[in-house]
């Protein structure tokens, strides 16, 4: 009798599941336009808003604590009841396939709290731009139309490859240059005939490399496609996509998502893409980082997703060559889909500014750096960023310009300080960072 007592015993025993306490963390610093973050997954059977995460002390940092089985899950993060959700890629190295869906994956051996990560990434969120640039080229759309110097319009309704409805044209309702902005507009002229406008530099202004950024505001609506990217410019010889693209901002219907992403030829038609939430119907600046290893793109200075090019997939040499410049609005196609009774015409796409930006000679000193200070965004706006790797009760900062005039002075123990930049002129600063046991300096471009 004891001994079918002890067995049962031991067989309920191996039934048992034993449960984990997990906090989830992920990094939403520089994302808005966002409510109702959850973490979800095979643990809660994907419920959208069963486990929300919140972010207590206001550091960016968006947690839950949430009892899971051991053993491997699959989990994702999202917002709004799965209104947005992260666009991992297959590529990724923290990924499991479930179907057609891409998930993070993890295994659960106890009670742990992860590493907080950033939307959409495997790994950390990556840190700020800390280079100094120069201005090397910019079209801040200063007149009352459009340079034609730097600009070819494109016409046509043709499909352009992806099915689209619109017909481009250079008429003034479809393009104006006023007050300091350039605006594309998609109008429905009658049921089913939609006309826009594509302007590009090709064979005008074309880059290999730097800092590019677009000051932009983007409409929305069902079937409206606005995008801001580039073509190889090689693209008459070699067409597409041996040419290569390079999209650094598309936005489609109504998503609280913004999209980059990169094509070229690999064997075929390939390419890679990531999206982070934001705030619709408002300027952003759109901007890629691109040397001759990666290319890094950013939404308001802050960095999201970078890709590095290799042999091995044919990304070097195609992304080691020069690009031009391209801004439309498409209607309808492949991917946003066709509009409907819903989609508000004329939408418009305002472009406050589009700039080039190439490494500066002025560098961070060696032994600032050793302090792993991070100054964000660079060049300076209306502010600036001044992250310390810790707090430090004796610190004092101190901001001269290039005159040696003190123009800011104040102590400040916060490893976080945020200086406001707008009233100062355009120009390079120096900033001296004194503490109990060191002086230590940095200088720094203010646009």
């Amino acid at each position: 009798m004891m001994k079918k007592i002890l067995s049962f015993a031991l067989a309920n025993f191996a039934m048992t599941s034993f449960a984990a306490t997990v906090t989830f963390q992920v990094n939403m610093n520089g994302y808005s336009g966002f409510s109702g973050l959850a973490v979800s997954g095979t643990f809660n059977n994907w419920c959208g808003n069963c486990n929300l995460m919140s972010d207590s002390d206001g550091d960016g940092i968006w947690s839950a604590t949430v009892t899971i089985p051991d053993g491997s899950i699959q989990y994702k993060f999202s917002f709004g009841n799965w209104a947005g959700q992260e666009n991992l890629t297959s590529a990724s190295g923290c990924v499991a396939f479930d179907g057609p869906f891409v998930n993070r994956q993890y295994n659960a051996q106890g009670n742990a709290t992860m590493t907080p990560v950033c939307w959409g990434l495997c790994t950390n969120c990556l840190a700020p731009d800390t280079d100094i640039w120069e201005l090397s080229w910019s079209d801040e759309f200063d007149g009352t139309s459009l340079d034609l110097n730097t600009w070819t319009h494109e016409f046509g309704a043709s499909g352009w490859g992806n099915n689209e409805l619109q017909n481009y044209t250079s008429h003034p309702g479809n393009l104006s240059v006023a007050d300091g902005m350039l605006t594309i507009s998609a109008r429905q002229n009658s049921p089913g005939n939609y006309t826009s406008a594509r302007i590009i530099t090709n064979n005008k202004v074309e880059l290999k490399y730097g800092k590019i950024e677009g000051r932009i505001k983007v409409p929305t609506g069902q079937g409206i496609w606005p995008a801001f990217w580039m073509l190889g410019a090689n693209f008459e010889s070699v067409s597409w996509p041996d040419c290569g693209e390079i999209d650094i901002m598309e936005h489609v219907n109504n998503e609280p998502l913004t999209n980059s992403a990169i094509h070229w030829q690999n064997g075929g038609h390939t390419y890679r893409t990531n999206s982070i939430p934001y705030e619709r119907n408002v300027f952003h600046t759109y901007g890629a980082i691109w040397d001759e290893s990666s290319i890094t793109f950013t939404i308001d200075d802050i960095p999201f997703w970078t890709r590095t090019f290799t042999a091995s997939d044919n990304s070097i040499p195609i992304f080691q060559r020069d690009f031009f410049f391209i801004l439309n609005i498409a209607v309808g196609g492949n991917w946003p889909g066709n509009p409907d009774g819903t989609t508000v015409f004329p939408a418009n796409m305002d472009v406050d500014y589009i700039r080039v930006y190439q490494p500066s000679a002025l560098s961070v000193s060696s032994d600032l750096s050793k302090q792993e200070v991070k100054l964000f965004p660079i060049p300076a706006r209306d502010q600036l960023n001044v992250q310390f790797e810790s707090a430090d009760a004796s610190r004092i900062i101190t901001v001269y310009d290039i005159t040696g005039k003190e123009i800011a002075f104040f102590r400040s123990p916060n490893n976080l300080i945020v200086l406001e930049t707008s009233a100062w002129v355009t120009g390079v600063y120096m900033m001296k960072v004194t503490t109990d046991k060191e002086v230590k300096g940095i200088t720094f471009l203010k646009d």
